[in-house]
């Protein structure tokens, strides 16, 4: 795969690509220069905002990804209060994947994607004994950041290609109740198969370790976004087989780069910047091969990482590796359940396959 033939053809990639690199390069050396963590969350919160947006809101601010820190902070909100309490926070996870498979079929699927999933649940797995609050006013900050340069990045490449905006969250009343609840809905069936498993990976993994156990519900999540038996397939493989094969690779790469910060941070942004692409790649032209290198190359992000900052990476590589292959499985199953349940209770209408 030429990745380079992918930056200089694909004009409609640079400008989020760019964006992604300098964001990248101001918090890491604001965080190398003041050995603050907040800078580090800050990073963390513009990868996710940023996404991968491809076109430009006619406003300078995007209302879609004011949209995505809008359920961002909402997520972190009640996380706080919720605290340690798992049995609460196995609810926040339940109605949060009920209300994303919602919205996303609602006309928010631009924001309410598998990014702003990842971030949101990624607030117990990272930085733990880093305070809350300090998370929150990070968030806050790395929103502004993306916005401003992401949209300063777009005027540099001039690329004038437009993409509709969503509506407000404000506007969310406007969606009927039938839409909400009404189990003939297409949409409301994915959104039970899709809590339902999000909400048993959670109570699986809760005692394997004592990080929460995200990435299982990360994975199955994204391996069943829509009702496309081999689109699904194809996640599940993709993330088993990259998963396998990037482990051995990733613990070769901890030993390689021993105890050089340096070395890792230039290989997390090389690497960061490889998964943007597959993602690009991922979700205009899918593939199995495609799936089962963004997933190790997002194997190689984590090393690194965890090299970056000191920690401890081998903990969080098995972590990482296992808490996927499990959400994988489970997906598995789940998907088998589904098609069956198809034969027995049709659908009265197909669901979208529009990617997140």
């Amino acid at each position: 795969m030429n990745i380079v033939k992918f930056l200089l053809v694909k004009a409609q990639y640079r400008a989020n690509i760019t964006a992604q690199g300098l964001t990248f390069i101001i918090n890491i050396a604001a965080f190398g220069c003041t050995q603050n963590y907040m800078f580090i969350w800050i990073q963390f919160a513009c990868q996710c905002f940023l996404g991968v947006h491809i076109a430009k809101s006619p406003k300078f601010f995007d209302q879609n990804i004011f949209n995505h820190f809008m359920v961002v902070m909402g997520f972190y909100l009640v996380s706080l209060i919720i605290g340690e309490n798992d049995f609460l926070y196995f609810g926040l996870i339940f109605i949060f994947t009920y209300c994303f498979y919602i919205l996303k079929e609602c006309g928010y699927e631009k924001s309410i994607n598998i990014w702003t999933y990842v971030q949101a649940l990624l607030i117990g797995t990272t930085f733990i004994t880093f305070p809350f609050k300090y998370k929150i006013l990070a968030t806050i900050i790395g929103y502004f950041e993306a916005q401003i340069i992401l949209n300063l990045c777009f005027i540099i490449f001039k690329n004038n290609e437009e993409h509709l905006t969503e509506p407000s969250f404000i506007e969310i009343k406007n969606i009927s109740l039938s839409e909400w609840f009404n189990i003939n809905k297409p949409q409301v069936r994915l959104a039970i198969r899709g809590s339902i498993t999000a909400g048993l990976l959670y109570a699986i993994c809760a005692n394997f370790h004592d990080i929460r156990p995200n990435w299982a519900v990360v994975t199955a999540v994204s391996a069943l976004l829509r009702d496309d038996k081999s689109a699904s397939l194809r996640v599940i493989k993709g993330v088993t087989i990259g998963s396998l094969v990037g482990w051995p690779l990733a613990v070769a790469l901890v030993i390689l780069l021993g105890t050089s910060s340096e070395a890792a941070i230039f290989c997390l942004w090389l690497s960061l910047i490889l998964a943007l692409v597959l993602s690009f790649e991922l979700k205009t032209n899918p593939s199995l091969n495609k799936q089962i290198a963004s997933s190790i190359v997002f194997l190689f992000s984590i090393v690194c990482f965890s090299v970056a900052l000191k920690n401890f990476a081998y903990p969080y590589l098995h972590l990482k590796v296992i808490n996927s292959l499990i959400g994988d499985a489970v997906a598995l199953i789940v998907l088998i359940a589904w098609e069956e349940s198809k034969k027995l209770y049709p659908l009265k209408e197909p669901i979208s396959k529009n990617a997140s």
